[in-house]
């Protein structure tokens, strides 16, 4: 079993897996004037618009049933960038499960460790983890348990789950996910929040709890080759869906595996954060997962229930 996993990267091991014509195109760091001929024509060809999402997969007949039948498997990478250290986050790759909590850091201004009760729910939620579980279950667990132990502060929380052809999320708050197929999202998690800065969140104490009766829950249809991105508000306040696009589909062309997608997702982050315009400064998680053809079939695994498809 995986640990619950706090490595923190150095910025400068982050910032050397950026490649240039990343840079470049995003418009993040990069301080040539004028740019390289050869680095900008790269950098155009590499961020080409796809085809059509609904163009990239058709099958018929019989391997539409082979299809709908095979199960799929995912590889996964993650990276954290801390602020205050109050984000925490879970994998299983074995059992298709990823998780992310991100503590609410107003505790941190009354004396409280506002990353405690992220990394009690993330750990207990990693501890519950079995295949094809039910995010939602998961979720509600992870809490009941890290409520009970008494871990001070409050988290948002979202835990996906692969089971089958099948993606599951549930979550709470503004951490999220996006799925990506064929360089462009076809699903994408919408923050719950009162106002700005004030997400929903868990927490041990009722008076300051939503809860996970709030959760939002769903499933979505997966298929070989998606690229699942799950992260606390640090990547996606930070991100645009346009620019995320453009990461996820360089860095497949160019062959990135998960944990150097993952590195390359929470750098253009950090980048943003930056900024004196537009930019939010916040810890940052990223886990980057490639869906893939499993070895075997696995008609029995399906995902019965209500949710909104997002496709």
């Amino acid at each position: 079993m995986e640990k619950l996993q706090q490595i923190q990267q150095s910025l400068g091991e982050i910032d050397g897996r950026v490649p240039a014509a990343l840079r470049l195109a995003l418009r993040i760091g990069y301080h040539l004037s004028p740019a390289p001929t050869d680095i900008a024509s790269f950098a155009a060809s590499l961020l080409q618009p796809p085809p059509p999402a609904e163009d990239v997969v058709t099958v018929t007949g019989a391997d539409q049933e082979e299809l709908s039948t095979a199960a799929l498997r995912l590889r996964y990478g993650s990276c954290y960038v801390p602020l205050h250290d109050q984000d925490a986050h879970f994998g299983r790759a074995d059992a298709g499960v990823l998780g992310v909590a991100d503590g609410v850091g107003a505790y941190a201004r009354i004396g409280v460790d506002a990353g405690a009760f992220a990394r009690g729910l993330m750990a207990s939620a990693l501890a519950a983890v079995e295949p094809a579980v039910c995010p939602y279950a998961l979720l509600e667990t992870a809490y009941t348990r890290a409520a009970a132990s008494g871990a001070p502060g409050a988290s948002t929380a979202v835990i996906v789950s692969l089971a089958g052809r099948a993606l599951r999320w549930a979550y709470v708050g503004d951490s999220g996910f996006a799925v990506l197929r064929g360089g462009r999202i076809v699903c994408r998690s919408e923050p719950q929040q009162r106002s700005l800065n004030s997400p929903f969140r868990l927490s041990g104490r009722p008076d300051d709890s939503d809860g996970v009766a709030v959760a939002r829950a769903g499933q979505v249809a997966a298929r070989d080759g998606d690229v699942v991105v799950v992260g606390t508000d640090g990547l996606f306040d930070n991100v645009r869906d346009e620019q995320l696009e453009q990461v996820v589909r360089m860095g497949t062309r160019l062959g990135f595996s998960a944990k150097n997608m993952a590195d390359v997702v929470a750098g253009v982050a950090y980048e943003a954060s930056r900024r004196t315009l537009m930019g939010k400064a916040d810890g940052i998680t990223v886990l980057v997962a490639f869906l893939v053809q499993s070895a075997e079939s696995d008609p029995t695994a399906h995902f019965g229930g209500g949710g909104p498809i997002c496709e």
